[in-house]
């Protein structure tokens, strides 16, 4: 089975590989801990600290069984240089956004186009996570999809939501996606 890492699944074709980047402080490590639990995060529990990589197993017992394989990825600027290493088995790309920091628009685009071109994953789906969405009112999609040019993203699937880790607001939306491309795999199709 590869590298052992998730001993309920019996095949590859099982486990889901989700590569989770984005910049640091964006939410990535938190909305990692809501899949692992399919719980809110608790406010005194929002501080954790990780560095380098991260690799979770997550089972997620919907209405199917899903076995979730999530590299959470360091977000500072001297970690991104071992993103395009993470690519290579990633089954889904998942780049998280705070929704709340609007200075880090530019450089969340930025980060973003840098790891979309790398040639291991053209047609991987991509789900961009606008997190902290809890922490402000008004939050426009369009306005957050606008600033990152997500409209120029023409080589595969994108799928946006807001996120919060505290409410839990756009978690069935990701997992129900995770759901369909996890079937999809099964069933040996790339969508």
């Amino acid at each position: 089975m590869g590298c052992g890492c998730y001993s309920h699944a019996s095949t590859e074709k099982d486990i889901l590989r989700v590569a989770v980047f984005g910049l640091e402080n964006s939410g990535k490590t938190s909305f990692v801990q809501c899949l692992r639990t399919s719980n809110k995060i608790s406010k005194t529990f929002k501080n954790i600290s990780t560095h380098g990589v991260i690799a979770v197993n997550v089972h997620l017992n919907m209405q199917t069984n899903m076995n979730l394989l999530i590299f959470d990825c360091g977000g500072c600027k001297h970690q991104r240089h071992i993103w395009p290493h993470l690519l290579n088995n990633a089954d889904l790309i998942l780049f998280t956004v705070d929704s709340i920091d609007l200075t880090y628009l530019n450089d969340a685009k930025q980060a973003l186009f840098d790891l979309l071109t790398d040639e291991s994953i053209i047609d991987k789906p991509l789900f961009v996570v606008f997190t902290k969405s809890d922490k402000r009112k008004n939050i426009n999609i369009n306005q957050l999809e606008q600033a990152l040019d997500l409209f120029m993203i023409k080589d595969r699937p994108i799928h946006k939501v807001l996120f919060s880790s505290i409410t839990l607001d756009g978690f069935t939306a990701i997992s129900t996606w995770f759901a369909y491309y996890s079937h999809c795999k099964l069933r040996g199709k790339q969508k």
